[in-house]
């Protein structure tokens, strides 16, 4: 169990690394945690504000996102939750 609980981390840590690496730098700051399940790569940040900015440019992100973590991404859904401390 514990092993999966570490591979889920790992793979939690790329998606969100591939994700930050394709946005514009303030909001990649922004974006906090991600997943990626099935085709739909989830994104949490903590304001509707970034939630909208990241909404806008999410569409244009999905090849580069998909090619870098090797899986097709056909949908990014924003999330707005606290961050964690």
């Amino acid at each position: 169990m514990l092993q999966k609980l570490r591979k889920g981390s790992f793979e939690a840590q790329r998606t969100l690394a591939a994700l930050r690496a394709q946005l514009p730098p303030e909001i990649a700051q922004e974006v906090f945690s991600a997943t990626l399940r099935g085709t739909t790569l989830t994104a949490f940040v903590a304001t509707a504000a970034w939630g909208t900015r990241l909404r806008y440019v999410a569409p244009k992100l999905l090849d580069r996102v998909g090619a870098t973590l090797g899986a097709p991404v056909e949908d990014i859904k924003v999330k707005v939750r606290a961050k964690p401390r």
